[in-house]
């Protein structure tokens, strides 16, 4: 037996555009595949996002306001079925969808949106790294022209041993997909071309002490990887800052922010709070 929804306009996405889409305009949304942005991305803070309970002046992670939108929504019954999709195919005008405990599902619409365009062959790859020598400066990024190791985010991390004026890094790539496996891109490899940047940017490892002839002496940079993340690349229907200028709709996810964040903020973040709010 196939259970069947019918729905006068419906969402298809898992973008932050997406979720805030959802929410400004209070339709349904089908979060099949989740694009969970970068950890250490952010977007300047403007007086549109009071609307999602911020309301103090600081620059906010795009991951912190996507677990925010998803928690909001999926409160107000929003999100459908949420955690509990397992496979899913598409017909026209219609999903049907496979649950996790094997119930088949059918969603049709009149009028579907499928709001985020991701890419079959580009993807973004972050390579992250515990610095063991090498994290005391003052850099918060560094970049290069090349596709492999574009960008070096530096950030504070809160992992045991660490220290106020310690630094971890993530190595940002932008490939095809087929590159990913390659010999000329690995992880060994990505940790050679940081290295090598970090160099050329000046900075040394940790302090060795002096020389006979009182020159201080530095350890070589010692970088630790702990993973990787690929991300696909996508292409939202509206930008963030066309979706900010928006009057969301006074709905069910209006109250429950408003009650939710009236006298403090609250974060609804997973993995984000070990990064501090003045990176």
């Amino acid at each position: 037996m196939i259970n069947h929804y019918h729905f006068d306009k419906l969402i298809i996405g898992g973008s932050l555009e997406s979720l805030l889409y959802s929410y400004v305009n209070s339709q349904k949304i089908l979060l099949l595949n989740p694009i969970y942005p970068f950890e250490l991305s952010k977007i300047d803070y403007c007086s549109s996002l009071r609307m999602v309970g911020y309301d103090n002046n600081r620059k906010i992670y795009k991951s912190e306001l996507w677990d925010r939108l998803t928690f909001i929504l999926s409160m107000t019954g929003m999100v459908i079925f949420p955690n509990t999709i397992k496979n899913h195919r598409e017909e026209e005008n219609s999903f049907v969808l496979i649950t996790d405990n094997n119930k088949r599902i059918k969603l049709t619409s009149d009028n579907i949106l499928n709001f985020d365009s991701v890419s079959d062959d580009n993807v973004l790859v972050y390579d992250w790294f515990n610095v063991r020598s090498g994290n005391n400066h003052d850099y918060v990024l560094l970049t290069d022209n090349d596709q492999f190791i574009n960008k070096i985010h530096f950030y504070r991390p809160s992992r045991i041993g660490s220290n106020a004026s310690m630094k971890d890094l993530v190595g940002q790539s932008n490939l095809h997909r087929s590159f990913l496996g390659g010999p000329n891109y690995t992880e060994g490899i990505a940790r050679l071309k940081i290295i090598k940047m970090m160099k050329e940017a000046g900075i040394k490892g940790q302090s060795n002490g002096y020389s006979k002839k009182g020159k201080r002496q530095h350890y070589a940079i010692k970088l630790e990887h702990t993973h990787r993340e690929i991300h696909n690349e996508y292409t939202p229907k509206f930008s963030l800052d066309e979706l900010l200028l928006l009057e969301p709709q006074r709905g069910e996810q209006w109250n429950l922010t408003r009650k939710l964040f009236r006298h403090k903020q609250i974060s609804t973040l997973r993995e984000s709070f070990r990064l501090p709010a003045n990176l």
